[in-house]
């Protein structure tokens, strides 16, 4: 089985996740090996997650905010 554009590009976000498979992350990564306007696009994804994550690394998490959370969730 291999994927296509639309496949892959629909898998994109799970794969930068690290939330797939094993079998879908070879999958995938077939895809981008050999489809140089996917790479591109995950190149894209994967930089623009790390700029996010490397933003908010900065922000200190409140340290009630599970039990809000869990409150919220609960009552919900």
């Amino acid at each position: 089985m291999t994927l296509d554009c639309e496949a892959t590009f629909r898998k994109m976000q799970d794969y930068l996740d690290r939330e797939l498979s094993p079998k879908e992350v070879l999958l995938v990564q077939e895809h981008l090996e050999g489809c140089g306007m996917c790479a591109e696009e995950y190149r894209f994804e994967a930089s623009v997650l790390q700029r996010i994550r490397l933003c908010l690394a900065d922000e200190p998490v409140p340290k009630d905010l599970l039990m809000r959370v869990s409150t919220a969730l609960s009552n919900a």
